[in-house]
């Protein structure tokens, strides 16, 4: 039977057509495969590009949280070792004292021993973490303890805080949306107050050999330690808290980088098998078309 000439071309064209959108498809779906992502461009993704930008925001938020917070965790993890070294030279102060009043010690050595002791205790407590002093409250520049001279008492007997050099303020830290945590100690506290009113009353006590200053000086220390103990707790409570934040936003991370997955990349069994269905739709459009060029005058002729 003769195939019509108009016929036969319009078929031609179809097929063409067909040809170029399938090829397009193609090209598409291998783009997606190789790359991960269902589109190269925001275009591509229609509709989803406000969920996909909202759920970018979101995790660009969540982790600058994660890397505030390391930050911090490292200061107050620092905070709490430095408060149990205070605690551990404390301790060596008491039996100091213990030993002076007892006259088990050398009472000579005593006031060397003090010195030594101060020494000790105001490196602690000027302990800096990335060129910041840990013990300053918010002005972390400047050093918090004075390391020049002795301490002294306003007040005979009277822990105060005049061997301070650093604020008033205290620093805190916001580890996600609507938490605050004030997790600093400065070296004002009145568990520090009481160490220094202690050195200055250990050191007078011993020069003027009272033993009514000794024993005060004993009793600061005793006060002092049981304060840092309850500070070195509320350090590691905080420490705890960040920890637990952190889990929540690792998990709250791990959900929403799941979410943008399912809007942004690409469905690996839905565009593997498009893939096929198309590359079937295209060789049989290359199987027509050859068909159709192969038709000679004669074939229309017939």
């Amino acid at each position: 039977m003769p195939v019509a000439t108009v016929s036969t071309y319009s078929v031609q064209q179809t097929t063409l057509n067909d040809v170029s959108k399938v090829e397009n498809q193609l090209q598409n779906a291998q783009a997606q495969l190789s790359s991960g992502f269902a589109s190269q461009d925001f275009a591509g993704m229609a509709s989803n590009v406000s969920q996909y930008l909202s759920l970018d925001n979101v995790l660009g938020k969540v982790n600058q949280y994660l890397s505030d917070n390391k930050v911090v965790e490292t200061r107050v993890n620092t905070t709490s070792t430095i408060i149990g070294q205070l605690i551990t030279t404390g301790n060596s102060f008491q039996s100091l004292l213990s030993q002076r009043i007892s006259g088990v010690s050398n009472s000579a050595a005593f006031g060397t021993q003090v010195n030594g002791l101060w020494q000790t205790i105001t490196g602690q407590l000027n302990t800096t973490l990335s060129g910041q002093f840990l013990f300053s409250g918010s002005a972390t520049n400047k050093q918090a303890v004075d390391t020049n001279s002795f301490p002294s008492l306003l007040v005979p007997g009277t822990p105060d805080s005049g061997y301070y050099g650093g604020s008033n303020q205290d620093i805190t830290a916001r580890p996600q949306d609507n938490t605050e945590i004030i997790y600093n100690v400065r070296a004002d506290n009145p568990a520090f107050q009481k160490l220094f009113a202690a050195l200055s009353l250990a050191k007078q006590g011993d020069a003027t050999n009272n033993s009514a200053m000794l024993s005060q000086a004993e009793n600061l220390v005793q006060a002092s330690l049981k304060d840092m103990g309850g500070l070195q707790a509320t350090v590691n409570a905080n420490a705890a808290q960040f920890s637990t934040i952190d889990n929540s936003l690792t998990n709250q991370q791990l959900y929403y980088k799941g979410v943008q997955e399912q809007v942004g990349n690409t469905d690996i069994v839905s565009v593997s098998t498009q893939l096929s269905i198309n590359q079937g739709i295209l060789q049989a459009a290359f199987q027509a078309f050859a068909k159709i060029s192969s038709l000679r005058l004669s074939d229309y002729l017939k």
